[in-house]
């Protein structure tokens, strides 16, 4: 064998596996990057899960904050118009002989063609 092809056939056999080495760590970065986009994709669902969730109980818990304001609102409602059937009729009491007066006088001032 001539001196000139050891070389060479070692340089070639050297260019051989440093080929299969790169092939190689494209492949594992190829699948390195597919992993992640699936993990980026499962983060992506999940925090849209989550938001979902977080926007069920927002609507959950304004139902029950409107419900609340509703039911203290008729609860006030229910207060105001006890107090004035308690205050109605004494006003009505205290204006009788002045609506009274006042009647009277009408029909006079109809009856006599005066004024009231």
């Amino acid at each position: 064998m001539p001196e000139g092809d050891g070389p060479s056939r070692l340089d070639a056999a050297s260019v051989d596996a440093a080929i299969a080495q790169v092939l190689q760590a494209e492949r594992n970065a190829r699948d390195d990057v597919q992993r992640c986009a699936r993990e980026a994709e499962s983060l992506v669902e999940q925090a849209h899960e989550r938001a979902r969730q977080i926007a069920r109980r927002a609507a959950h818990r304004s139902v029950r904050a409107q419900r609340w304001s509703a039911a203290m609102l008729q609860q006030r409602l229910a207060e105001i118009a006890a107090q004035q059937a308690l205050i109605a009729p004494s006003t009505a009491q205290e204006d009788a002989p002045r609506q009274l007066q006042r009647a009277v006088d009408a029909l006079a001032a109809q009856l006599t063609g005066g004024t009231p």
